[in-house]
Formats: structure tokens, C-alpha cells, sequence
């Protein structure tokens, strides 16, 4: 009886891990897919920085509304190394 078992569990032993194998994806394919799904895409999004319509520029003003608008010390720093949609913002909270 005994005799009849243990063929019978190698075989089935055996058949699980070799159907497991098969549906593991190969590591090359799969680092592969996973760089690909993390590499950024140039056309999937825009930060929509030249649509600023000025909506929203009342915020400030209804907010500062007793305070005098601040003036930057230094517009170099603000002209070449701050986004406009930075400068926005700032414009917003009343920083010139």
C-alpha cells in the first residue's frame, strides 16, 4: 500500500512545482515591464502653468486687504530661477 503512495505523492509533488514555474513570470520580462511602467511619459500630464487666467487673484487682495503688498529684494532670483507658476502664487499672496 505503501508502495503505491509514494510514486503517487513524488508525482504530484513534482506536478505542483512544475506548474508553478510555468506561471512565474521571467525576472528579465518582468524588471522589464516594471521600468517601463515607471519611466515617466512626457504627454500624460501638463501642469497647465500658461493657463493661469487670474481666477483666483481676488484671494489675495480680499485676504491682505489692510496690508501693503510686499516687494522681493531680489527679482533676479525670481525672474531666472522661479517658475511662473510660482510667481503666480506669490502675486496671489501679495509678493511683487
Amino acid at each position: 500500500m505503501i508502495r503505491f503512495r509514494i510514486p503517487i505523492v513524488i508525482l504530484g509533488l513534482l506536478a505542483i512545482t512544475v506548474t508553478g514555474c510555468g506561471l512565474v513570470e521571467h525576472p528579465k520580462s518582468a524588471m522589464r515591464r516594471m521600468t517601463r511602467m515607471f519611466t515617466p511619459n512626457p504627454e500624460d500630464w501638463d501642469e497647465g502653468t500658461d493657463e493661469d487666467a487670474g481666477e483666483w487673484d481676488f484671494v489675495g487682495d480680499e485676504a491682505r486687504g489692510d496690508q501693503a503688498r510686499e516687494k522681493d529684494p531680489d527679482p533676479w532670483f525670481k525672474k531666472h530661477l522661479m517658475s511662473e507658476k510660482a510667481n503666480s502664487i506669490e502675486r496671489n499672496l501679495g509678493i511683487d
